[in-house]
């Protein structure tokens, strides 16, 4: 439990310490929850508005076609399109084609059991075929008059080519055989519309069009009676959706609708303000009076196909609007759809175009189609032929989307409850990611390292995944503003910690990087607190020139600096690349530990590393030395273990990183042993049992008695490498001429030592214990003597 509370401890003050990152990624989420509620609002009122949202509404676009390919269209196989196609016009002749056809298709649907048939089409003016044969009649009446004699027999033929030729009664008699057949019309807005249409005429349309209101519209609770409805009204005229004339069925046709045998619906199509269809508008206001109180709200062609395919009678469908707007649309118990405040619905586009299926109105009224083909569907009747089809902007395409397949779309989303959904449960996801995008994201930011913060344009990839996967199952998840929000936050705070932070940190790391490897940068400007003075377990190193005074003699200032120069920087960059900590030179000696400023149990091997390391690289110096006529170079090497007093020292005007103590001092000393041993890479017994790598050559070299100190240490030698084969058998008679040694057996000990120098007589450690064997047999030691060798120097 303490462990948890100081790591939790230890992380507020990280964040704290980058507060003001943490200030920045506060203000990007709240800035960006201010934006996505404000774009919330105006959305509703006026999508596609603003850029964002425009560019929003392309990322939705985007959305369909990622699901199109990933996913096969799965259309409801209950909705066909009879398609006044090319072929119409090939087989059935130029349009507008007679009336008697649509008679001929509608009792060719309704023998093959078709459900409902609804035309994306407006029969607004009578159909042209039996005008010469009323105009003839007319003027033979108008002869009877002027009493002409008119031959009986050629009037009765002439009233019966009428009824033959009269393709709108016709067309009247099919519809109401049928019975549940749903005309279109359509509401006119611009003045390119209205032109030439008289006032007479738009309040015949009116009245023709008032036999079919919205079964019921009715007011719920909140609403304030006739004051809701008439900002109801006002709604759609914000908007601009507002009809300001509308197109009716002829009389023939619209009586044939009568007694709820059928009815008509707008087929309008309001595309967003870049010309794309996405929205689909179930029900608009319309009267012709002054007085808005007296208007009526008229249902889609979709609702009313709906409505007859479900059977529903005029009680059992409904608008429901209340203070705010529409607020429902309930078709009997099944379906019970929440739409905008002015009746929209997103559309869930099943398919690029053609994903449902289409059937040429020439094979319906040749009846060429297969039987069956229309049973208990739902028919759909409009053009796709060029020069006559609705084609419409849609995600999927450019101006080649029939209207009459949006429409099929439409009744589709409405049967199978899959319109695009955006509300609570998605705003709450939205709100929740633009969140998690900006502070939690914002606490990572603060604290990790500046090369690791463009990994956060990573998250891009599972929000996008996440944002596709909902689509899929019909939520619409705001893809932008969470986006923007990553992006903002994640630049913001990179820079300032660049700007700002980093500028300190460029400071700390400028004086500490002559101190310490990258790694060991990195780590103290993101601990601070290891600087701080503190008893460490450490290993320290000392390498020293040996003879150098006398090179320094040999050669000018100049020469001398660069040979130094280059010594000492590749001794550095060894240490370095063994994560160590240099401490200081010591005009030709360098000091280094390992251990601190951060702790590290291999830190007595990775100095032995760098010791051996020290040495191969002067090996290569030295070739290079001797091609110019440089003098050679020589080291020693010290290494203990030890407990020492680790952090920045020194004074209030200047100070440094080092470490002080015993173990230090030791170190030094072993050193300086090298010149009397003759040896390059001495080890204390502290340093020799932490750094037993796998791949170490060692041997025991002496017990020696550090002067100033009564505890006898035992100093090894790390003379190189496994891989280096020949010095096995050196170490191995070294080690029998040493154990020897130990049980004071001179003679033998000698003979070792001896055998040893003739193959390796630059051996320094052999050698000197050969001279005190030869020492020891002409005098020998005290009876107490335990074998340990004092120092007489420092």
């Amino acid at each position: 439990m303490a462990a948890v509370t100081a790591g939790s401890s230890g992380l507020l003050r990280r964040w704290w310490g980058h507060r003001g990152a943490l200030a920045i990624s506060l203000g990007v989420t709240v800035v960006f929850l201010i934006v996505y509620y404000a774009l919330l609002i105006g959305e509703r009122r006026d999508p596609g508005g603003n850029i964002l949202t425009r560019f929003e509404l392309s990322t939705l676009d985007t959305r369909f076609l990622v699901r199109s390919r990933l996913k096969h269209p799965q259309p409801d196989t209950r909705i066909i399109i009879v398609d006044i196609d090319q072929k119409a016009q090939e087989v059935l002749g130029r349009w507008p084609f007679s009336r008697v056809n649509f008679a001929k298709m509608l009792d060719a649907l309704r023998a093959d059991g078709a459900r409902v048939v609804s035309f994306d089409v407006t029969f607004s003016k009578p159909d042209e075929g039996v005008r010469p044969l009323k105009e003839l009649r007319a003027r033979l009446a108008q002869r009877a008059k002027e009493d002409e004699p008119i031959d009986p027999r050629v009037d009765a033929e002439l009233v019966r080519l009428e009824k033959e030729f009269n393709a709108d009664q016709q067309f009247a008699d099919a519809i109401k055989r049928y019975g549940h057949v749903v005309l279109g019309n359509f509401f006119l807005y611009s003045q390119a519309d209205l032109q030439g249409v008289d006032e007479a005429a738009l309040d015949r349309y009116a009245q023709l069009l008032g036999y079919f209101p919205f079964p019921q519209a009715r007011a719920t609770h909140s609403a304030e009676g006739e004051k809701s409805f008439l900002n109801l009204i006002q709604i759609f005229d914000d908007l601009g959706v507002l009809p300001r004339g509308a197109q009716a069925n002829i009389e023939p046709l619209t009586d044939a609708l009568g007694h709820d045998r059928g009815s008509t619906g707008f087929f309008n199509i309001f595309p967003d303000p870049d010309g794309v269809v996405r929205r689909s508008t179930l029900a608009l206001p319309y009267g012709r009076s002054k007085n808005r109180a007296d208007w009526d709200l008229y249902a889609s062609l979709d609702v009313q196909t709906i409505r007859y395919y479900l059977d529903l009678s005029n009680e059992k469908i409904f608008l429901n609007f209340g203070a705010a707007g529409i607020e429902s649309f309930e078709f009997g118990s099944s379906i019970n759809l929440i739409p905008d405040d002015v009746g929209r619905v997103m559309i869930n586009y099943q398919g690029p175009v053609r994903t449902f299926p289409y059937v040429s109105i020439a094979d319906v009224v040749g009846k060429t189609f297969p039987p069956g083909t229309f049973k208990d569907k739902i028919v759909l009747v409009g053009a796709s032929a060029t020069g006559i089809g609705d084609l419409r902007n849609t995600p999927f395409s450019s101006y080649d989307y029939p209207g009459v397949e949006i429409h099929a779309n439409v009744i589709d989303n409405i049967l199978n409850h899959r319109f695009l959904e955006r509300e609570v449960p998605q705003i709450v996801v939205d709100l929740v990611v633009i969140f998690l995008f900006g502070l939690p994201l914002g606490l990572w930011l603060s604290t990790t390292q500046p090369h690791w913060m463009p990994l956060a344009f990573l998250l891009w990839v599972p929000f996008a995944a996440g944002v596709q996967w909902a689509f899929h199952h019909g939520w619409w998840l705001n893809a932008t503003l969470p986006a923007l929000t990553l992006l903002s936050n994640t630049v913001l705070v990179a820079m300032y910690r660049v700007l700002v932070e980093e500028k300190e940190k460029r400071k700390v790391r400028g004086a500490f990087q002559q101190y310490v490897s990258p790694e060991v940068v990195r780590r103290v400007l993101t601990t601070p607190d290891l600087v701080k003075p503190r008893k460490q377990e450490i290993t320290i190193l000392f390498s020293d020139i040996r003879g150098f005074t006398s090179i320094s003699e040999k050669l000018d200032a100049q020469e001398l600096a660069d040979l130094l120069n280059n010594y000492l920087t590749e001794m550095t960059r060894i240490i370095f690349r063994n994560q160590g900590t240099l401490d200081k030179y010591i005009g030709d000696a360098v000091m280094a530990f390992w251990g601190a400023p951060f702790e590290d149990s291999a830190h007595a091997q990775k100095a032995g590393r760098a010791a051996l390391d020290m040495l191969d690289k002067l090996a290569q110096m030295q070739r290079a030395w001797e091609l110019r006529g440089l003098p050679p170079l020589e080291i020693g090497i010290g290494i203990n273990t030890g407990v020492a007093s680790v952090g920045n020292m020194g004074s209030s005007l200047r100070y440094g990183y080092t470490a002080l103590g015993d173990a230090v001092n030791l170190a030094s000393r072993l050193e300086g042993l090298n010149k009397e041993y003759g040896t390059r890479i001495l080890l204390s017994e502290f340093a020799y049992r932490t750094s037993r790598a796998p791949d170490f050559l060692f041997r025991e070299v002496d017990v020696i008695r550090v002067k100033g100190k009564e505890q006898p240490v035992t100093i090894y030698e790390l003379v190189g490498t496994r891989e280096q084969r020949d010095l096995h058998e050196r170490i191995e008679l070294y080690a029998r001429g040493r154990a020897y040694y130990k049980r004071r057996d001179w003679r033998q000990a000698q003979a070792s030592f001896g055998k040893l120098l003739e193959h390796w007589p630059e051996d320094g450690p052999a050698r000197l214990l050969y001279l005190r064997c030869e020492e020891f047999l002409l005098e020998e030691p005290e009876p107490q003597w335990d074998g340990v060798y004092v120092m007489k120097h420092k």
